[in-house]
């Protein structure tokens, strides 16, 4: 018994000793994953090199300094297609953007934004929504993501048929030049969006944005880590900017407090304004016209901000 005791503590030593050189090596915090996370995508690692145990694992990683890439691209899960929750792009195109285009300048950002489907789907809808007038407005996408290979495929914005599955023909037809099995978002919709490498447990590299979107991220991420990135999303939005998350998460507690929450459903959040007198206008809905759903709480999350 003392000798599996000793075993199991010597590997977690391991597995903090490869937590920190994963960190000094390729910049990434994996301090904000979830524990079990973590261990179970490292595990996948493991099994694919023949080491099974962290200790190994350490010296195969010091002989075979190209394993750093592979656990990156298992850690950073970059599974995503074009409209992936289409009720959520048809609330964005049908009452939050023509809201946010009453301003001449829109500044949008995709955090997370993997291989360009999200970025290129926002472009897309903003190219619907304002069309010919398009010239008239000054909008710029900013799409960010940790891994440099997401990131390359993304600018390329070369795509197959299995990622365009429930977009329309009409929509392809317009945004893409199809060419030898693959479909090229068309250069005027490429235009739109800026990508660029980001760590979200840093600062933003950008403020008083109109509209964040970063969903499906946080799930994998500590409850602390959610927290601050959320917190530094609030003080990246302008006063009453959005927040857009995924369907399976919430904000934290703390931050949550900073946002009134405008469509369940869809997880639309609009930062609440300083002023001590907002919550009443919040309450009657009414703040600068829009419609604020009040009357729906799940999962506890506050809908009025305190």
């Amino acid at each position: 018994m003392a000798s599996v005791e000793a075993r199991n503590f010597l590997e977690e030593i391991a597995y903090q000793k490869l937590k920190n050189l994963l960190h000094e090596t390729i910049g990434l915090n994996f301090s904000c994953y979830r524990d079990e996370y973590l261990r179970r995508r490292l595990s996948i690692r493991l099994r694919a090199t023949g080491t099974f145990t962290f200790s190994k694992y350490l010296n195969y990683l010091k002989k075979n300094p190209q394993e750093f890439n592979n656990i990156l691209n298992d850690l950073t899960i970059n599974f995503t297609t074009f409209f992936r929750d289409r009720d959520v792009y048809d609330y964005l195109e049908k009452n939050l953007l023509p809201l946010l285009f009453k301003s001449k300048e829109v500044t949008i950002w995709s955090a997370g934004c993997a291989t360009g489907e999200e970025p290129y789907s926002l472009a897309i809808l903003v190219h619907k929504v304002i069309g010919t007038q398009l010239s008239n407005y000054n909008v710029t996408i900013y799409a960010s993501d940790i891994d440099e290979d997401a990131l390359a495929k993304a600018q390329k914005g070369v795509y197959n048929k299995k990622q365009l599955y429930e977009v329309e023909d009409s929509i392809i037809n317009k945004y893409f030049s199809y060419n030898c099995g693959t479909y090229q978002i068309k250069d005027f919709i490429k235009q739109l969006v800026h990508f660029e490498k980001h760590d979200l447990m840093k600062p933003p590299l950008h403020n008083e944005l109109d509209l964040i979107l970063c969903r499906n991220v946080m799930i994998f991420f500590a409850r602390e880590s959610q927290q601050q990135v959320h917190m530094q999303f609030y003080d990246a939005l302008r006063e009453g900017g959005y927040l857009v998350i995924g369907k399976s998460e919430m904000l934290s507690s703390d931050t949550s407090a900073k946002f009134v929450c405008v469509d369940i459903n869809c997880r639309v959040y609009k930062k609440v304004l300083s002023s001590v007198g907002c919550k009443v206008n919040y309450l009657l809905g009414v703040v600068k016209n829009d419609t604020i759903s009040l009357n729906n709480s799940i999962g506890g999350q506050r809908i009025v901000a305190q």
